[in-house]
């Protein structure tokens, strides 16, 4: 199954292609050439095989093989072309959101004993973000990382996107210093921490004590394919707050994709201009939708916008449903779509 990552708007390059079949085009669709390309490279190679094949049947069809292929790449042409003009929140409003609904991540630190010493040691850790985004571990005294801690507190740490399945998706890297809660404030952070762990009984336990990673010095966000390397400082992610939706954006993903699946597929074909077998809502903000869609047994990553920003929960609901009449509109004829707005 090949994987396409729309372009999003960093190079103005849109339309590269690697013969070898292991790149369709510069954002990002892996593995083989997609049919229309192999088409369309077909093209110019005509007379050559009528003559050698002497049969006019597959110039014929070459010529109708080659219209088909221009009319797909132009219907690509002006996805990409939607897509890098797409609105999207910016790196430090995404990267702060990423680390608000995440719960999970990796806590590398620096081995301190044994033949690992000196190397990096990966762990996979639960964390809470305090008002700036700066986690928060509950660390057991006999985990291997609290021991490399409290002799080293250098450390990174690195979360996911929820759903997270190959590098088209987001991630973010924190960089710094994590320590020992002082005493006088481990009441405090660890009912911040159960606030947003429900679940985490454990962190009542004599055992484990609240670390804090403080002092960040460096922040790396990648947002996938064409939202790559982006440099997010300390400074703008702590003074970003994160999406006003993302309390309940899980909510009404999981709702959409349950009972709406037949809109999803209408509006990404009403407002981007492709039609697609298949939609999966991933997630959305205050500005739009992340969407999975599958064309051709190809997976495609495609951005939805609102018709305006959100934010609040009734907001996103009322320019869901106008989107969705809209989409429904445009798939009628003039009769029909008379009629659907005589109704709304």
């Amino acid at each position: 199954m090949a994987h396409r990552a729309v372009y999003l708007g960093v190079s103005p390059v849109r339309n590269l292609r690697i013969a070898s079949g292991t790149l369709d085009r510069l954002h990002g669709n892996f593995g083989p050439l997609t049919s229309h390309s192999v088409a369309k490279s077909a093209v110019g190679k005509t007379t050559k095989h009528s003559k050698q094949l002497g049969n006019m049947q597959t110039v014929e069809a070459a010529a109708v093989q080659s219209g088909a292929a221009d009319a797909v790449d132009k219907d690509w042409e002006a996805f990409d072309h939607h897509q890098a003009n797409a609105a999207r929140l910016d790196f430090a409003e995404e990267a702060r959101t990423l680390l608000d609904i995440v719960r999970v991540g990796t806590l590398s630190t620096v081995a301190s004993d044994g033949a690992a010493s000196g190397f990096p040691s990966g762990s996979v850790v639960e964390y809470a973000p305090d008002e700036k985004g700066r986690p928060i571990f509950m660390l057991s005294s006999i985990s291997p990382h609290t021991k490399h801690l409290r002799q080293d507190s250098r450390c990174s740490f690195t979360v996911l996107a929820p759903a997270f399945r190959d590098l088209a998706d987001a991630r973010v890297s924190l960089t710094g210093h994590a320590k020992a809660m002082p005493e006088e404030r481990q009441d405090a952070v660890r009912s911040l921490y159960k606030s947003k762990n429900a679940d985490s009984f454990w962190a009542d336990f004599g055992d484990f004590k609240p670390f804090y990673m403080e002092d960040i010095v460096a922040v790396h966000f990648n947002g996938g394919f064409g939202r790559a390397g982006r440099k997010v400082t300390p400074e703008q992610l702590m003074s970003t707050a994160p999406d006003p939706l993302a309390p309940f954006a899980a909510h009404v993903v999981r709702h959409m994709n349950e009972d709406h699946k037949d809109s999803l597929i209408a509006m990404v074909k009403h407002f981007t201009g492709l039609t697609v077998d298949q939609t999966l809502l991933m997630g959305l903000d205050r500005l739009g939708m992340d969407c999975i869609c599958m064309k051709d047994k190809e997976r495609v990553k495609c951005r939805l916008p609102y018709t305006r920003p959100v934010s609040t929960r009734g907001e996103l609901k009322s320019v869901i449903v106008e989107m969705s009449k809209q989409a429904q509109v445009g798939q009628l004829s003039v009769a029909q779509a008379t009629q659907v707005m005589s109704e709304v």
